[in-house]
């Protein structure tokens, strides 16, 4: 049977390297499947050529010579601040044309294919954390938690999402650890249940955006609906 092109696609956007004998077969089998390769190569020259960022040659040296009691000390965070600032903006592409690519038919195929991918690494790499960086997440937002929920946050990161960039948090309750993808610039209908793959996950609408609770089936996602509601609470945007 041969691979179908959404298929072709989300591989493409998984592991295009792959020498998946069916995946490769693909590669040439139509105009659209060209294409879609094509497109991805080009990502993919981008992506290494946008870490080849030059670099002062003597910031190591700063670096190692100053001491934050020093006026070097502004030096030594201007140079962390670009290093992180290059890393944003190559994962915000790389993210952003993945999810593109994907060209999701539902909310449901998002959060199934979301969890599907990292939600059980995520939950295993959350384990026994506790998060420290909420804020400077979800500030990128205009968004903060209110503490309630902030305190039983493991682990926060970007992610991507159907409408761009998002977050997606594990947090910790009495019945184990739950994820909740949090979408900033989607609209979905408030407390509508989903079911994929043994999970189950409750839409839930926000001031700003909305979330989608995930957990098992015994873990009752829907009892968190009132507290991630009114935990993300929008704030005046930047100036």
């Amino acid at each position: 049977m041969s691979m179908s092109l959404s298929d072709f696609i989300r591989q493409l956007a998984t592991d295009p390297n792959s020498q998946d004998p069916e995946f490769q077969r693909a590669r040439n089998s139509a105009p659209e499947f060209v294409a879609a390769a094509s497109e991805s190569a080009r990502f993919e020259t981008s992506l290494r050529r946008a870490v080849l960022v030059p670099v002062p040659a003597n910031w190591l040296a700063q670096l190692k010579e100053t001491s934050p009691a020093t006026a070097g000390a502004q030096t030594r965070r201007r140079y962390y601040a670009m290093a992180a600032s290059v890393f944003l903006v190559i994962a915000a592409a790389g993210v952003t044309w993945r999810m593109n690519a994907m060209k999701f038919d539902s909310i449901e195929q998002y959060v199934t294919y979301h969890y599907d991918h990292d939600g059980e690494g995520v939950l295993a790499r959350a384990d026994g954390q506790q998060a420290d960086n909420i804020e400077e997440i979800l500030s990128e937002f205009n968004v903060r938690l209110a503490p309630e929920l902030a305190g039983k946050v493991t682990l926060i990161k970007f992610c991507p999402t159907p409408a761009g960039m998002g977050a997606h948090l594990v947090v910790n309750t009495p019945s184990g650890s739950v994820t909740i993808i949090f979408m900033p610039d989607m609209l979905v209908a408030d407390g509508e249940m989903l079911a994929f793959d043994g999970m189950q996950a409750q839409l839930v609408g926000l001031v700003r955006g909305s979330a989608a609770v995930i957990g098992t089936p015994a873990q009752d996602v829907a009892q968190l609906h009132a507290l991630v509601q009114s935990s993300f609470i929008a704030e005046s945007a930047k100036t």
